[in-house]
């Protein structure tokens, strides 16, 4: 999610710091979510629709949104502000990139990682980039539990069948797969849209999902 540096982020961050996990160290999520509720991370927040929404409809779970970019983190933050109240408890906003999160994150912390609609990366040559690729799978395997979740949303094809490729090398097994999720009426049932998916949705793109399990 590319935006425009916004002048009011940095401060607005600040005031607003106990929605953030901020530790330079490892990360304890006992320091942040107050109970023993189940974990999910999503990397690549962006304006924060799909995990507001999820914490909404799953008071019961915590949460931690995280985006590489400081003014997507504000205005997710804003957007949670905004929607849920300055009181929420089971969401926190990580300001950071993928690729050192098994130095952030004790091994088996979370019940399920979200990938929604990442930079495909098209060009041949920055394949190692794509959040599909495989060290990238490595960490998520670190730091999910047994049995936990990876969930990929995409609109690119092209990165469609790059993760499954890479998945399929793993230590993941897929359990479902589908290159038109809009079709697919019982995963609709509690499918949560992304700022991305609607628009892609409503412009007749096909969405494509994989879940694959540890």
């Amino acid at each position: 999610m590319r935006l425009r540096n916004k002048n009011w982020t940095k401060d607005f961050l600040e005031i607003n710091k106990q929605h953030l996990i901020q530790d330079n160290q490892k990360i304890n999520i006992n320091n942040y979510f107050k109970n023993e509720a189940k974990v999910f991370l999503e990397i690549g927040c962006g304006k924060g629709k799909f995990i507001i929404n999820n914490a909404i409809k799953n008071l019961d779970k915590n949460f931690i949104a995280m985006e590489k970019e400081t003014t997507v983190v504000g205005v997710a933050l804003k957007n949670a502000i905004s929607t849920l109240g300055d009181n929420f408890k089971n969401i926190k906003f990580l300001n950071t990139f993928a690729e050192n999160l098994d130095e952030l994150f004790e091994e088996e912390t979370f019940d399920g990682i979200y990938l929604n609609f990442s930079d495909p990366w098209p060009k041949t040559r920055h394949y190692k980039k794509r959040l599909t690729y495989s060290k990238f799978l490595e960490v998520y395997y670190k730091i999910l539990k047994k049995d936990g979740k990876l969930e990929i949303k995409t609109d690119n094809d092209n990165l469609y069948s790059f993760s499954l490729e890479q998945l399929q090398t793993s230590k993941f097994k897929i359990v479902y797969q589908t290159n038109d999720l809009y079709s697919d009426l019982n995963q609709l049932e509690n499918n949560i849209a992304t700022e991305y998916e609607e628009k892609f949705h409503s412009q007749n793109k096909n969405i494509n999902k994989i879940i694959a399990i540890k």
